[in-house]
């Protein structure tokens, strides 16, 4: 008894010692790859809410200054599409429809300028995954009429007649304000957003999202037939609250709309905020973190359900929302951006297969903003450059200067090359890594608010001798943005990581890197979702046709909708073994948004996925859904060592971590019989519950386990060197 007393004390202090540090995992010479995707795509990842042809900025010098030199691609447009719509004439011969002659040479006069912007020519390398946007004003044919521009049209004043109309607008459009790039015009977008958060706006424009989404098929359709090459999209949702209403905000909405529209889009949009409602108090919801995991979670679910395949993305816009926050600059606004772009682009890296674009949000100057008379100063919030004046001993309209918005840029300006393993013990250090030649690039990005000590675990460093690291890292003092830069010559150990902040390693090594093993990330979807929870009813999910390989991982993604006052903590089952349920999740406990809505991320045993999988969940209460459910498996060529995980589950055995080599059990997971080698000189072996409880106690090498329930336990072996000890399945 002594001696299970001194394991249950080790295994307890063990895992408060996981958790005062973190510890990364990173395997050199492993390829994380998702679907087909292993690399970093900077025009993907690194975009700017921008066109080619924006002209806010002091020269032409400084924007290719900017692009070329933090490597940004550009972007997303929702202004020149609007702006030409007006100018339109009406067709002489149907009424509510654009006149396709003046369609056409009002193209052509945009073609001509583009054709004399020779410096725009020489960036359009930067223009990879571009968008044009709509607007509800006045795009959608409610009554509203166009509203020509006295300098630029001799249009008058019209409605449009229905959505067919329309779609013959954006059609031509694209048919005749562009070309190829250089003297024949623009380049044509590769992507088109119908209409910008167009759902938030239904009241105010007298229609429904019902009918919103039927006009998004109408485009589609046209433009799909007309230019095949352009990808239609939408609906370019705004502030997703699923949960709301008890999951109504998720049927109204995107469910109405993957219904309705989902067969037609080439790509679904949608924007992502950490929102502010009081500037006073600056209590935020956050989305980064869980809830972010479930919003993204719960379309693909559906998707998959309903359309038989998950959809491209647009994530078109993300970041920081204070719409009480405009007002004068203040650069504490800035740190709230920096923050929460690089902490979301860590979790939209993770699906880096499916995004097309993702675009933090912020634009230039934004100086058709400045529209308050009594307002000397433009008032809007991110912007990468604000007028000299704005903050206090500086001359007034002196000119502009970039805001801190650049350290962003600044920070990921480097990063490129091939995605690489490495996993964190700890929910709230997200991480990611990728090599190029000889160099590595190591992400690490805090979503707690507590400063974070993080050990690195390198694999094969002795391969690879260092010559340098340059260490970026951006947090905050007192709300403002910090980015510092130091220099190494030697491997770090360790590295301190700040309140929410983000730190990028920019290894050098002597030699380039062998990547020769792989780790190939899969999803598998039970055939059901968003699922009423009843107190003591068992939930059942069936996940099939899953594949696996001889080495591996497995974590089950859990979505999940309750009041705070309902538990977290529910009975979980997976193949008729008992899996402990962490008690942590990525980001914070949601505590300022009206009820959790989030995913929880369950290790599960490897060895317990089948090619039919059966998993139960069962809460003690009543109120709330399961929302998603989803198997996300990782295919390993080897197998890897790995930290221990920490769930939050302080008072369970599995914190201990030496599931050592030297110990091995067979078959896994057991049936009635488990045999046991490695260790010769183990005078007694007990197999013991996850609350401690010795169940089985032998000297024998083979023992039999008929007697226990389906479940993970832990098979400690006892000898003169020790204790030693090991995770087990019973089946």
């Amino acid at each position: 008894m002594k001696n299970l007393l001194v394991l249950l004390l080790y295994c307890l202090t063990f895992s408060y010692a996981v958790k005062a540090q973190d510890t990364l995992d990173i395997n050199l010479n492993m390829k994380h790859i998702v679907g087909n995707s292993a690399e970093f795509d900077r025009s993907k990842f690194m975009v700017y809410h921008e066109s080619i042809t924006g002209n806010e900025w002091d020269s032409d010098e400084q924007r290719a200054s900017f692009l070329n030199d933090y490597d940004v691609y550009l972007g997303r447009n929702n202004g020149s599409i609007v702006w030409e719509f007006n100018q339109v004439r009406e067709d002489p011969n149907r009424k509510g429809w654009p006149d396709p002659e003046h369609l056409q040479e009002k193209g052509q006069q945009t073609v001509n300028n583009y054709a004399k912007r020779t410096s725009a020519h020489l960036l359009e390398h930067r223009v990879v995954t571009s968008m044009e946007g709509g607007q509800m004003s006045p795009m959608y044919p409610n009554g509203q009429k166009t509203n020509p521009s006295s300098c630029c049209s001799d249009a008058t004043p019209w409605e449009y007649d229905d959505y067919e109309a329309v779609a013959e607008f954006y059609s031509g459009y694209l048919t005749h304000y562009f070309g190829s790039g250089g003297t024949t015009g623009k380049q044509k977008p590769l992507m088109l957003e119908v209409l910008n958060e167009p759902f938030v706006k239904a009241n105010q424009y007298k229609t429904t999202n019902l009918e919103i989404a039927k006009m998004h098929n109408v485009v589609a359709q046209r433009v799909k037939k007309d230019h095949p090459d352009v990808m239609v999209g939408g609906y370019t949702a705004a502030h997703p609250a699923f949960e709301s209403s008890n999951f109504k905000h998720w049927d109204n909405n995107w469910r109405l709309f993957i219904d309705e529209a989902g067969e037609n889009m080439d790509f679904f949009s949608f924007h992502l905020y950490d929102y502010v409602g009081d500037n006073t108090t600056m209590e935020e919801k956050q989305r980064k973190g869980s809830n972010i995991e479930a919003i993204m979670d719960m379309i693909n679910h559906y998707s998959v359900l309903s359309l038989g395949k998950v959809k491209p993305w647009s994530i078109s816009e993300y970041g920081w929302f204070c719409p009480s926050c405009d007002g004068p600059y203040y650069p504490e606004r800035d740190w709230y951006n920096v923050r929460s772009f690089s902490s979301m682009l860590l979790q939209l890296l993770e699906r880096q297969d499916q995004i097309i674009n993702a675009i933090p949000f912020l634009l230039t100057k934004a100086t058709w903003a400045h529209n308050k008379a009594e307002d000397e100063y433009n008032a809007y919030g991110p912007r990468l450059m604000r007028e000299l004046g704005e903050m206090e001993g500086e001359e007034p309209h002196s000119g502009y200067v970039y805001t801190d918005l650049l350290k962003f840029f600044q920070l990921w300006a480097n990063v490129k090359g091939t995605r690489i393993d490495t996993k964190a013990n700890e929910f709230d250090l997200l991480s990611d890594a990728y090599v190029d030649g000889k160099k590595l690039y190591l992400i690490l990005s805090n979503l707690d608010q507590e400063v974070k000590d993080v050990q690195l675990n390198i694999s094969e460093l002795s391969k690879y001798p260092v010559e340098s690291i340059m260490v970026k890292h951006a947090y905050e003092t007192n709300l403002l943005t910090q980015l510092d830069t130091l220099n190494y010559t030697e491997h770090l150990d360790k590295v301190t990581l700040g309140s929410e902040a983000t730190m990028i390693l920019e290894y050098t090594f002597t030699n380039a890197f062998d990547i020769s093993e792989t780790k190939r990330e899969n999803n598998f979807y039970a055939s059901s979702y968003l699922q009423e929870i009843k107190a003591n009813s068992t939930i059942d999910f069936f996940i099939n046709n899953v594949t696996t390989a001889d080495h591996g991982e497995a974590i089950l993604r859990i979505g999940l909708g309750r009041d705070f006052d309902k538990s977290l903590a529910p009975t979980l089952t997976v193949n008729g073994a008992t899996i402990p349920f962490p008690k942590n999740w990525k980001g914070n406990d949601q505590e300022n948004r009206d009820r959790f809505f989030g995913v929880i991320e369950v290790p599960v045993p490897y060895e317990l996925i089948k090619e039919n999988n059966s998993i139960s969940i069962n809460f003690n209460d009543d109120g709330g859904h399961v929302t998603t459910m989803i198997l996300k498996t990782f295919e390993l060529s080897v197998p890897v060592e790995r930290s221990t995980f920490n769930t939050g589950n302080t008072d369970e055995p599995l914190g201990l971590g030496n599931y050592l080599e030297d110990l091995k059990v067979y078959p896994v997971p057991a049936g009635n019989i488990l045999n046991i080698k490695g260790l010769g000189n183990a005078e007694n072996y007990k197999i013991i519950s996850l609350s401690g409880e010795v169940l089985i106690s032998s000297n024998q090498n083979s023992i039999d386990i008929s007697g226990l329930k389906g479940g993970v336990y832990i098979l400690s072996a006892f000898s003169e060197n020790g204790v030693r000890s090991r995770k087990i399945i019973k089946q």
